[in-house]
């Protein structure tokens, strides 16, 4: 049995983590808020208080992070500060207390077109850049922390998680809440636009197989089903499972967002077979439905 910390765990990921983890091994969440289903600790990742306080542990989970809805459109400098801040203080945890392996939770946005984009001579700077942007420097930061002092890591790059108690603003429960609603859905340009939606039971699963194999040390892994959906067919599907008669709406994409939103390279989940024996396999409406049923248990 390892003993196991969480950042974010209260967030959609870190929590289905901790629930899965929790079978087997020792699990401490620490998030801004006291989570009451698990043993918790109140702190604030950016800050140093926590490095000498919460004892010693054989793996660090760090999910905490400022979420990237639509890229997060909140306050850029927070965004980077945050990532990066709470990064460099997870890192020397890690370093001072002997940590087996960092778990550094990324998103499938840096490893796309998006590398290129940092060629800020070709596009323009906005807001909508400073989630992948922040991820993408929280990349290049633990591998050079690894090279310096052998520290042990993975990074998971996530595509699309959704499942059940989801934020509103990301965009199935968005659309989830205005089907059963009534309300439009909105989708922005043609709705062609391609995501590989992941549920978090099967993100859970992969991501602890990932922290645990021996194959993934000091390496990327990227996390996904592989199959791509575009938001016009998710907003038809999710009308269709909810009984829904809501109209789907056509809208522009806000200012900034247009060219990080167009289609982007299909993910292949081969490797991901290869390197910890299991794939993402819950299909789209199979999740749907349960984030459904959750919805309509409460």
């Amino acid at each position: 049995m390892s003993k196991i910390l969480i950042t974010g765990g209260n967030g959609l990921i870190g929590n289905r983590v901790a629930f899965d983890l929790s079978k087997e091994h020792k699990v401490v969440l620490m998030d801004l808020v006291k989570n009451n289903d698990f043993d918790s600790l109140v702190f604030d990742v950016t800050e140093k208080d926590w490095i000498d306080s919460v004892g010693k542990f054989d793996y660090v989970f760090h999910f905490a992070s400022i979420g990237g809805g639509t890229y997060n459109t909140g306050n850029p400098v927070n965004v980077i500060h945050t990532e990066l801040t709470g990064l460099f203080n997870v890192l020397n945890y890690s370093l001072q207390n002997n940590v087996k392996k960092v778990i550094y939770s990324s998103t499938g946005l840096v490893s796309e077109k998006f590398k290129n984009w940092l060629n800020f001579s070709k596009i323009p700077l906005n807001h909508y850049l400073s989630y992948p942007t922040a991820k993408l420097m929280g990349e290049y930061f633990i591998k050079e922390f690894h090279k310096e002092n052998n520290t042990g890591y993975i990074i998971v790059r996530y595509y699309n998680v959704y499942g059940e108690n989801q934020s509103d603003e990301m965009v199935i429960p968005f659309f989830l809440r205005n089907a059963i609603q009534s309300s439009p859905l909105v989708i922005f340009g043609d709705g062609k636009q391609k995501r590989d939606f992941t549920y978090v039971g099967d993100v859970s699963k992969a991501t602890i197989a990932s922290a645990f194999s021996e194959n993934t040390f000091s390496r990327t892994v990227n996390i996904g089903t592989g199959v791509q959906t575009s938001i016009k067919d998710l907003a038809k599907l999710v009308k269709k499972l909810t009984n829904s008669k809501s109209e789907i709406i056509k809208d522009n994409f806000p200012s900034g967002l247009e060219e990080l939103e167009q289609e982007r390279s299909p993910f292949s989940a081969s490797y991901l077979q290869e390197l910890i024996g299991l794939t993402c396999k819950t299909s789209l409406e199979e999740g749907l439905k349960k984030v459904i049923s959750s919805i309509e248990g409460k």
